[in-house]
């Protein structure tokens, strides 16, 4: 069986150059609500602690809210570029009592609800919030943050991503370094019109923003 890795192909961003380059397979993919050509590899953009620092640096300068921020919420296993982008944007803060930026995770239940445990609340509650995410492709993942940051009674300003297929989700702007635009010809489809089905080419994995899972079969 053929690595997916051999495939691997590094893009850079329009945005800002080659200051980061993305990880990229091509093939037939699957996630939790799509099907894609491509999956988006950020194992070393969420595990290198140099990369983290530019990813976070980049998302900061497209910041330009004069609210200030009071926590970031992390999703997708985001929490090392979550750190970074919290001190950048305490600095953007800029207020003379320099006063904190949380930086948290919410959990998921079973059925793939988030919540926050009691003891958090109350850096959520009332608080300026931003979305961390790693990528976004029809943005029906963000739609559960959105709505855990709600409940919770935040309020939302942003929403950070490496990589988004779309620019904005119910009013809320999408901050992020790569585009679909810098990924010639990605495409996202729902499963009844996914081309690669309809030729029937197999599926190559079930992806995440977390990696990949082969079949056993393959």
């Amino acid at each position: 069986m053929e690595a997916l890795e051999n495939r691997m192909i590094q893009f850079t961003s329009q945005k800002f150059g080659g200051m980061l380059t993305l990880n990229a397979i091509p093939g037939h993919f699957v996630t939790s609500h799509s099907h894609v050509n491509f999956f988006i590899d950020l194992t070393m953009l969420k595990a290198s602690v140099d990369d983290c620092e530019k990813c976070a640096h980049m998302m900061a300068r497209q910041y330009h809210s004069l609210e200030a921020v009071d926590t970031v919420v992390c999703l997708d296993g985001t929490g090392i570029i979550g750190t970074f982008l919290g001190r950048e944007l305490q600095r953007i803060n800029a207020s003379e009592d320099r006063k904190p930026v949380y930086v948290i995770c919410p959990e998921c239940a079973a059925n793939g609800e988030m919540f926050f445990r009691d003891n958090v609340e109350s850096i959520v509650r009332g608080k300026n919030i931003v979305l961390l995410m790693a990528t976004i492709s029809t943005g029906t993942s963000i739609t559960r943050g959105m709505e855990c940051i709600q409940y919770y009674g935040g309020n939302l300003l942003n929403v950070f991503t490496v990589f988004s297929a779309i620019e904005q989700k119910d009013g809320v702007p999408i901050s992020t370094i790569f585009t679909k635009d810098d990924i010639p010809g990605y495409a996202s489809y729902i499963r009844e019109q996914c081309p690669y089905c309809k030729n029937n080419t197999p599926i190559d994995a079930l992806v995440s923003s977390y990696g990949y899972s082969r079949f056993t079969n393959q």
